[in-house]
């Protein structure tokens, strides 16, 4: 595990951490391995926080790493390559992040991507979606004990920040011919519906079925989406045909709106350009 101490510094970026990736600290930093400062630092991070406010983001391991080379590329570096090649649309280089054998488990989807092939036909969709001036913003990389890092992120357009686009990825790193590539990733996303306390109140009550009914929530938990999709087509047989009646015209009416709208922009922005050369 490792633990992070934010302390910003005016000339570095915010994406900038300082990995220390022999035994708990550099070499070239004795001074703060055996002084009273990494003790503080150690003991309770806080305290050090107002104190050296001027100084830059660190990250410190709470374990020892022998194995560690100086020269060996690290999870950090296989992170900004990967999120790099996203943003640049680079997808032979995106391609050499991931490992052949890779597991890419989006929350947001129903099933995780297995192997390359799923995994790079994700991230092309990926990239589509992300129109020319979408990017990728990179917070902290904080690199655990091993091969794996975990991430935060958000989503900006020209250099502002888009909303409800923050997440967190969790990635598990091989070793392919001296580099590290992706092996493992779990990404959670932002939502932008906020239940709240519906949660706690859904929470409560699957738990109150799952103590009523033991055996049926070790069926649930044991073939989740062979029960999501039971569900499903049950739900087909008998409230599809009512409700995707209902469905399709309220899709319609939203599409025709939104056609609408565009067609209106369409001539404002023809109008501008031809009284405002």
């Amino acid at each position: 595990m490792a633990s992070m101490v934010h302390v910003m510094s005016p000339i570095v970026t915010r994406n900038l951490i300082t990995k220390f990736k022999t035994q708990r600290l550099k070499p070239d930093l004795p001074s703060l391995q055996h002084s009273r400062q990494f003790n503080a630092i150690k003991n309770d991070p806080r305290k050090v926080i107002n104190k050296y406010a001027s100084r830059r983001n660190i990250v410190v391991s709470c374990l020892d790493r022998p194995n560690s080379r100086p020269n060996q590329i690290s999870g950090y570096d296989t992170v900004m390559k990967f999120y790099s090649s996203i943003n640049e649309k680079n997808q032979d280089q995106l391609s050499s992040c991931i490992s052949s054998d890779c597991f890419i488990d989006d929350f947001s989807f129903s099933k995780p991507f297995r192997g390359r092939k799923e995994a790079m036909k994700f991230f092309e969709e990926l990239v589509k979606s992300m129109g020319q001036n979408v990017k990728f913003c990179v917070e902290n990389v904080c690199e655990g004990d091993g091969h794996s890092a975990a991430v935060n992120w958000h989503l900006e357009w020209k250099g502002r920040k888009f909303h409800f686009t923050r997440g967190c990825s969790f990635y598990e790193f091989t070793d392919e011919g001296g580099r590290l590539v992706i092996r493992n990733a779990r990404i959670l996303i932002e939502s932008p519906i906020k239940p709240g306390g519906i949660t706690l109140s859904l929470l409560k009550n699957i738990t109150f079925l799952f103590d009523e009914f033991p055996k049926g929530a070790e069926l649930f938990l044991e073939k989740p989406y062979a029960i999501i999709q039971a569900t499903i087509r049950i739900y087909g047989l008998f409230l599809a045909p009512l409700v995707n009646h209902v469905m399709a015209s309220y899709l319609k009416l939203l599409s025709n709106m939104a056609e609408f709208f565009l067609l209106v922009v369409k001539i404002i922005i023809k109008i501008r350009n031809l009284f405002f050369k």
